[in-house]
């Protein structure tokens, strides 16, 4: 086997001279050196010292995935911007990665630091250094650069561009134009806007990694520094709060030789005086946490400033409308500031949320003393305030709250939280209003809070408008029914009935009804209740809004199926379920199928009971609902029914684990009924093994077999066995060989929750190991 010219590495095809392009294309700059040697022509610029790459002074944590990602965009992009906010690690990557690729390019790896210089000719000076090129005088810059660098493969590395962009634009350019073995890696807060430029953002670590460097910062400081188990939690809020920016992070670590981990958590409110380094060595804008940020400030403009400083009051992050409503501007104007903000890192894009940006806490923290000095705070949050107002209004028009608006609400729910909160020392009526949008935003993502408190608060509004009133008193009706507060629900919700002629709102006063009729109706007043229902419908009937009387109509079913109303029950379904096809999403058409399994049950018919149940689960395959547990339980009363007492029992316990309320007292006392007939049927002992099955099943597993599909009996928990059943779940799968993340994510639980039940397990079964523990489930998995 030959050996390439170039390099020395083996060729694997004879008679080919080199092992790659590179290796052919340098040769080629070689010869060409030789021949312009031998013919007498030299280089006139004499060659200086070259200046080494830096020496870390403490070892690089995290940031593999990003080191590696970045190394291939150099194989085929000449110019890579490391991108991203004040304390981000930019710097420290860069120099990592110039340490590391050092070997690739056979003319080295050149860094310069352009954070101390503050004149734009001062750049091409400094890079001239940096390459060992030495200036001549009455020849350009770029010209000598261009003759020291033209034949050289060299990575030149710039770091801290922001606040040089044009100048170091200009140069790289011309540079990159004039020598093809260049390949430039900027280091910056604000993009350079360059032809060609590949733009890598560079943000908050994981978590995991914020804490590892966390504990090794602080273990150079306090040599005896551990994390105990009580610590880690600790340890994540400081970096979470910190926003796992490496800068605060590292300044954060080294207070542990001072402080007790919970005051360095109550020091985060006043972070900038309490985040700031002793070490002189450094420059001003890395020495601590007000200064990193504040060199990002002082680069934007003025119109920038001010949208800046406005941004902050919105913790929930922001689109371009509420951005240009807070900023007090037109969204034609505020698109190209929100446009510089982001490309100079002091609002960032949500990954998630394609189009909304947010402040790091740290930024917002900055933004918000601002915002202060400059007397904007109430103005700017009574803007807030009113596009709230705006955005809330159309809920006290519509009969349905749940769509578009309650979910554009619901994403500013932070916002709305803080535009509350501006609002409650006051007597501005529309607090009614926006506290009342914020409860039916909580509620339904199931989270009571102190939603009572502040409804009773905003209650006492004086003089304040019969519709937000009436919205309001409907809110703590519902709230009131959720917290089993009967008599509270009925008192509120026939105050707000009371409101309607005042208000004169159709749809308000439809509301307020079915507020009244679902407060009698968990008050077991089902008669009442229906009376309220058909009330109810009659004045939605009048709206011209097909899917709210179909809601009406399944409600009214609901409550004739609690009185014993058979027959009507299955008048208003009948009426409903064409509106349903035609008009409503896989959830609501879940609950009208729940609401027929549930009549085709009290009517003996077992066989399309289950059949309408199934249907409701199939439909919320591709999602979760409140439905999902009273589907899987109406499909066990069917099974219980038929007398498959195994998959009945199985599917109970299946619904325990996946219901996150308490349900509808009705239903629960008519599933507990079928539940308790079965159980007198087997031994106890049989009848608990088989719903803890069911609760230990992993979710997709156990809905499959609701739907259908077969029990896998080699994961039926063993009778005998002294464990929960969660922890069961636990157990079996350690036989399947799974991880702890794995095992997390099939029974939908935390990687710490999983290592607190094997820890119970091996406590309880006198175990040592994990190994010892799937043994012990293989052997005990009882097949029933």
């Amino acid at each position: 086997m030959t050996a390439c010219e170039s390099c020395g590495e083996p060729v694997a095809n004879a008679g080919t001279r080199y092992c790659s392009n590179a290796c052919r294309q340098r040769a080629y700059r070689r010869r060409n050196r030789s021949v312009a040697a031998e013919s007498g022509v030299v280089e006139t610029v004499p060659m200086q010292p070259v200046p080494e790459l830096p020496h870390p002074l403490d070892c690089f944590v995290g940031r593999e995935d990003e080191l590696g990602a970045v190394t291939r965009l150099l194989r085929h992009g000449r110019l890579i911007t490391l991108l991203g906010p004040a304390g981000a690690g930019k710097s420290r990557l860069a120099a990592e990665l110039a340490g590391r690729v050092r070997r690739r390019f056979a003319g080295g790896v050149r860094l310069v630091d352009l954070g101390e210089l503050n004149q734009p000719d001062l750049v091409g000076q400094a890079i001239v250094a940096a390459t060992g090129a030495g200036e001549q005088p009455g020849t350009p810059l770029l010209d000598t650069l261009t003759a020291q660098l033209r034949d050289k493969e060299l990575l030149l590395v710039l770091d801290n561009c922001e606040h040089l962009v044009e100048p170091c634009g200009q140069l790289v350019v011309a540079l990159l134009r004039r020598c093809g073995g260049l390949r430039v890696l900027t280091t910056s807060r604000e993009i350079l806007h360059l032809p060609g430029e590949m733009i890598f953002p560079i943000g908050e670590l994981p978590v995991a990694d914020a804490t590892r460097l966390f504990v090794e910062r602080a273990r150079a400081v306090a040599p005896g520094f551990a994390v105990t188990e009580a610590d880690d939690d600790e340890v994540e809020l400081i970096c979470a709060r910190l926003d796992c920016m490496p800068l605060a992070v590292e300044l954060a670590a080294r207070l542990v030789r001072l402080l007790p981990l919970s005051d360095i958590i109550a020091g985060l409110d006043d972070r900038f005086a309490m985040l700031s380094s002793t070490t002189k060595v450094i420059d001003a804008r890395h020495r601590d946490l007000l200064g990193a940020i504040e060199w990002s400030y002082e680069l934007l403009e003025p119109a920038e400033q001010a949208l800046f400083r406005r941004l902050s009051v919105l913790p929930g992050g922001f689109g371009i409308d509420l951005a240009a409503a807070v900023g007090g501007a037109q969204t034609a104007s505020t698109v190209p500031l929100m446009s510089t903000l982001e490309s100079k890192s002091v609002i960032a894009p949500i990954a998630e949320r394609h189009g909304r940006f947010r402040q790091l806490e740290s930024i917002q923290y900055y933004a918000r003393g601002k915002l202060d000095e400059a007397g904007e705070r109430a103005e700017t949050t009574e803007r807030l305030v009113g596009w709230l107002a705006n955005l809330a209004a159309p809920l006290l028009t519509t009969f349905a709250t749940s769509g578009v608006v309650l979910d554009r609400l619901t994403a500013e729910l932070p916002n709305l939280l803080a535009g509350v909160d501006f609002l409650r020392e006051g007597t501005d009526e529309r607090q009614l209003l926006l506290v009342s949008a914020l409860v039916r935003c909580r509620q339904r993502l199931g989270i009571a809070g102190d939603s009572r408190a502040r409804l009773a608060d905003t209650l006492w509004t004086p003089d304040s408008s019969p519709a937000y009133r009436a919205f309001a008193l409907e809110q703590a009706s519902w709230l009131a029914a959720w917290h089993h507060d009967n008599q509270a629900a009925l008192n509120f919700a026939q105050q707000a009935v009371t409101l309607g002629p005042r208000h004169g709102g159709t749809a308000l006063l439809g509301r307020a009804l079915q507020a009244l009729a679902f407060a009698r109706q968990v008050s077991g007043d089902y008669h009442a209740a229906q009376q309220s229902f058909t009330d109810c419908l009659r004045h939605v009937r009048a709206l011209d809004e097909p899917m709210s009387v179909a809601l009406c109509l399944n409600n009214l079913a609901w409550a004739q199926i609690l009185d014993n109303n058979l027959e009507g029950a299955q008048g208003s379904l009948a009426e409903a379920s064409p509106i349903y096809q035609r008009h409503a999403e896989p959830a609501r058409r879940a609950a009208l199928l729940h609401t027929s399994g549930v009549l085709a049950l009290l009517r003996d018919d077992s066989a399309a009971a289950a059949g309408h149940f199934t249907s409701a689960l199939r439909l919320l395959e591709q999602g979760s609902s409140v439905i999902r547990p009273y589907a899987v339980e109406g499909l066990a009363v069917s099974a219980l029914r038929g007398g498959d007492l195994d998959r009945g029992l199985r599917l109970v316990g299946l619904a325990e684990a996946i219901r996150t309320g308490g349900g509808d007292p009705w239903w629960r006392d008519f599933v507990a009924r079928a539940v308790a007939g079965a159980v007198d049927k087997l031994p106890n002992r049989r009848a608990t093994a088989l719903r803890t099955q069911g609760k230990a099943a992993p979710v997709e597993e156990g809905l499959r077999y609701a739907m259908g599909g077969e029990w896998h009996t080699g994961r039926d928990a063993c009778v005998d066995a002294p464990l929960t059943g969660r922890q069961l779940g636990v157990a079996t799968l350690l036989v399947d060989g799974l991880t702890n993340r794995q095992i997390a994510g099939r029974l939908r639980i935390s990687e710490r929750t999983v290592e607190t039940h094997l820890d119970q397990i091996r406590t309880k079964l006198d175990l040592q190991s994990r190994a010892q523990v799937a043994v012990w489930a293989a052997k005990h998995v009882v097949t029933r």
